[in-house]
């Protein structure tokens, strides 16, 4: 089968998902081109690269140029669009939903947001990991903590660390571009107790700070974090791919409660999901106490990860729905 995947655009951890899904594809026989349409410039080459594809993949489906979107709607060639960073951009993903064929979303939330506007095929499709790279594997000591945070400092995740240097004597490793500014006044009142990185990393990299942490804090974005672009407000229903990455390197994982959780893990016995910071708390303090539980659960995840969320499985899904 001969696909055209057209990239975001985007660097950093993007491109990353843009290789793997690419490289799942090769692996299962099918030819991939891929190809970034980000400016009107590009829309003749897109139309010279066409070759008759039987699918065209578009990835992310934000800020696309309108003449791109009609250039595969006028194709005829079936389509589809996998909405990697739903819900947080539906200003810009609901547009381009109107010219594919197929919307594929990674939030169950926003997967009803499209089917209310009336689009007939629309599924949810998480991102999966590459269990190769995120794996248990040996660190340093500069990847160990005892809780560690990836990511980008978003209000709650703000307000849960203030809560947790207030409350505990844990160290905390955050990594992720933007701490700093909070990291400086934490540290001349919490004793030093806050490790930072404060900078975007790369996916190995992250993995080792996953398999350095005794506790991976997993907190997912509000619906309205001053960042996104969700007029509609539309609150996320299911976890996102740091879950599935931390997980497969056997990781143990305290996550925030989503309905989507019990969908993809055992809820309480793969990943342990918190109703709010005290019941936090409690998790916290009982299984930094409990390391062969902690084990345990954290192995159970991954073989979790191994049994149903690669790339390998998504691509497998997204092709059997199409039945190109």
């Amino acid at each position: 089968m001969n696909i055209l995947l057209i990239s975001s655009g985007f660097q950093g951890v993007y491109s990353f998902f843009e290789r793997r899904i690419a490289g799942a594809l090769q692996k299962a026989g099918h030819h991939c081109a891929a190809f970034q349409a980000g400016s009107m410039l590009n829309v003749f080459k897109l139309k010279q690269q066409f070759r008759q594809p039987d699918l065209i993949l578009l990835m992310a489906g934000l800020k696309v140029q309108e003449p791109v979107l009609e250039c595969i709607r006028q194709s005829g060639i079936k389509s589809a669009v996998w909405m990697t960073e739903d819900p947080y951009y539906m200003d810009w993903t609901v547009p381009a939903a109107a010219y594919v064929d197929y919307i594929f979303t990674i939030d169950e939330a926003a997967l009803e947001q499209y089917k209310a506007l009336g689009h007939p095929r629309v599924y949810h499709l998480p991102l999966g990991t590459d269990p190769a790279l995120f794996c248990p594997s040996p660190v340093s000591a500069e990847f160990e903590s005892e809780l560690c945070l990836v990511g980008v400092p978003y209000s709650n995740r703000i307000e849960m660390i203030d809560f947790l240097l207030a409350a505990t004597d844990y160290r905390i490793q955050l990594v992720g571009r933007g701490w700093s500014r909070y990291v400086q006044q934490w540290n001349l009142s919490a004793s030093g107790r806050v490790g930072l990185v404060n900078a975007w990393v790369k996916p190995e990299t992250a993995a080792g700070y996953y398999n350095g942490a005794k506790i991976v804090l997993n907190i997912h974005r509000l619906a309205d974090e001053r960042y996104n672009r969700n007029r509609m407000g539309v609150a996320a229903k299911s976890i996102n791919n740091r879950t599935f990455d931390a997980a497969a390197c056997a990781a143990f994982q305290l996550t925030d409660d989503k309905p989507g959780l019990s969908g993809q893990f055992a809820a309480g016995q793969e990943i342990i999901p918190y109703l709010d910071k005290y019941d936090f708390l409690q998790k916290l303090h009982y299984y930094m106490a409990h390391d062969q539980e902690r084990r345990h659960i954290a192995d159970a995840a991954r073989r979790r990860v191994l049994a149903a969320h690669t790339f390998e499985h998504r691509i497998q899904q997204l092709l059997g729905i199409i039945q190109v």
